[in-house]
């Protein structure tokens, strides 16, 4: 029951976090979500900043934590799959965190606070690349997950890791929203779509197959 419902807000909670991102962008007059980031809808000076911090990244942390739940409980113990595991649980901790300190205004960080947001938006910004790369692994110890599931896992993992540097950089500094759209939306729909993949597995523990599925 508890695991069924962990695996329902981990197949759901993505789409809802980016509809619920795209709705405030929407709602906010001039705001680009091009060139602005996901953090600035949670600014100290953002006219939603307590609904984007709240239900936003604290409800993303939720999501990202009942997902790390479901790949832990779904699949066969190996190293992968706990470290895995423990960078999901980080990146969802860290996002409820982030919560609690909205970026500046304009998310030019000077004071504590806003630094602080900066830091504790990492975890998720590596942390989920770096599991989906290392979970590709875990699929494969597993058995009972296709090696296009494990390529594809790697691929976008290791794609989404390389825009946190560009992000980071002011790169292509007028479209930096995009980029880090990309960047956070890749890891959170790949949660939705292996948590309905790992549904019909089953839970851990059966005998091991001779051949990946």
């Amino acid at each position: 029951m508890i695991r069924g419902f962990l695996r329902l807000v981990a197949i759901a909670g993505p789409i809802y976090y980016i509809g619920f991102v795209t709705v405030l962008g929407l709602l906010w007059p001039g705001y680009d979500p091009v060139g602005q980031t996901q953090s600035e809808l949670g600014a100290v000076d953002a006219p939603q900043g307590l609904l984007m911090n709240t239900a936003g990244f604290m409800a993303l942390g939720v999501i990202i934590l009942a997902f790390a739940a479901t790949f832990t409980f779904t699949l066969r113990a190996s190293t992968w799959k706990w470290l895995a595991s423990g960078l999901l649980v980080m990146a969802g901790l860290g996002m409820i965190t982030v919560g609690f300190f909205p970026c500046d205004a304009g998310c030019v960080d000077v004071t504590r606070t806003g630094q602080l947001h900066s830091t504790f938006s990492m975890p998720g910004a590596i942390g989920l690349p770096v599991a989906m790369m290392l979970s590709s692994q875990a699929f494969r110890t597993d058995g009972r997950i296709g090696q296009v599931w494990q390529a594809v896992s790697f691929w976008l993992g290791f794609a989404s890791l390389v825009s946190g540097p560009i992000v980071a950089a002011g790169l292509l500094s007028d479209q930096l929203g995009l980029l880090q759209r990309i960047g956070m939306w890749i890891p959170i729909l790949w949660m939705s779509a292996v948590s309905l993949r790992l549904g019909s597995l089953g839970t851990s523990g059966g005998p091991r197959p001779e051949r990946s599925g």
